[in-house]
């Protein structure tokens, strides 16, 4: 009985390994992409498994020796891709001068959701200068225009679908627009900032498809790359925020980072998930507000659930060079980013 059990065990072990090294092939296959969402679930399950296989495995030696230096290995890695979000593995500045400091809060509201008092209540408590609302259609129009006596600076696109956004904020915007990135069928917000001590930043609002059943991950990619690049050319600093649906460790999201010297607050604050706020298992940071180095992140807070299946997150920026730099761009960062952009353009003209 024993055999049995340490066989199965080695199988599970040999499954959750090849899931955690299959992602470091460069594919858009969207199961491919998507294996990178539960690192965290793959290092817990092959913990456990290690140490059930170490019990049952005893009496099968060579079985023991190759699997329990596999699922290690694993272990291992997954803990390497996490590492950087475990809290506390730099510090924070804490204070930042009223007239350069901007919150942002980002919200997917999940489009069949009519729970809007409970998020408008949020928005009200937390007070941010910035709010981004995601899946938003002629309904939440409705429900979110009480937010336009606080901020009545307002950039909107409603798709009808899943990938409507709205843009409120205190703060004054210009060349404010709605763009289709990379010639996709899901909207982006741009806007230029200025904040009270007159410095002006640029903001990025993306919500790009996911990688899903049927659907491969090169849309999204090309979003991810589009506001690199762009991000990269920019004379103001630039804030991305959104559900970019991809995780901070990602293969692409980590690229995004080095082509558009963007910084990660959760390497500062930790793992932060966001989704799924509707199940016990699927804990994973998808909504994100990235910034580039002249700017530093304050707080990182994720807020109470409003019956969407994610919950919202609030970030505070101050207008000062990061503690922290960016990650260094790579080899083939810049011709992979204008592959991804290329593939997608193709694709949406056949």
């Amino acid at each position: 009985m024993k055999n049995y059990l340490a066989y199965f065990t080695a199988l599970a072990i040999g499954l959750l390994a090849f899931a955690s090294f299959i992602t470091l092939i460069e594919t858009n296959v969207w199961w491919v992409r998507m294996a990178d969402f539960p690192r965290l679930h793959y290092l817990v399950l092959l913990l456990a498994l290690l140490g059930l296989l170490l019990w049952f495995g005893r009496q099968t030696l060579p079985l023991l020796f190759f699997f329990g230096a596999l699922g290690t290995g694993a272990a291992l890695y997954n803990g390497y891709k996490l590492y950087p979000y475990l809290p506390g593995t730099e510090s924070a500045a804490a204070r930042c001068e009223a007239d350069k400091q901007i919150s942002v809060l980002v919200a997917n509201v999940r489009l069949q959701n009519r729970s809007a008092d409970p998020l408008l209540d949020i928005i009200r408590s937390h007070d941010p200068d910035l709010v981004l609302a995601l899946e938003t259609n002629e309904w939440w129009d409705q429900a979110l225009a009480p937010l336009e006596d606080r901020m009545p600076h307002t950039v909107k696109q409603i798709t009808g679908g899943y990938f409507g956004m709205h843009l409120f904020s205190r703060l004054p915007l210009t060349n404010a627009e709605v763009l289709k990135p990379v010639d996709q069928d899901t909207p982006a917000i741009v806007a230029d900032i200025e904040l009270p001590s007159g410095a002006l930043l640029h903001f990025m609002g993306l919500h790009p498809r996911p990688p899903h059943p049927g659907q491969r991950s090169v849309g999204r990619d090309a979003q991810l790359m589009w506001a690199a690049l762009t991000s990269r050319d920019s004379e103001r600093p630039v804030i991305l925020a959104g559900d970019l649906n991809a995780v901070p460790w990602e293969k692409t999201n980590e690229r995004l980072q080095r082509v558009g010297g963007f910084i990660d607050p959760r390497q500062i604050y930790g793992y932060k998930t966001s989704y799924d706020a509707k199940s016990w298992w699927m804990y994973w940071p998808l909504d994100q507000v990235l910034h580039q180095d002249q700017l530093t992140a304050i707080s990182f807070e994720v807020l109470p659930g409003f019956g969407s299946d994610h919950y919202p997150i609030l970030v505070d920026l101050c207008a000062r060079p990061s503690p922290t730099a960016p990650p260094a761009l790579e080899g083939d960062d810049l011709e992979q980013a204008r592959h991804d952009i290329a593939l997608a353009r193709r694709r949406a003209s056949e």
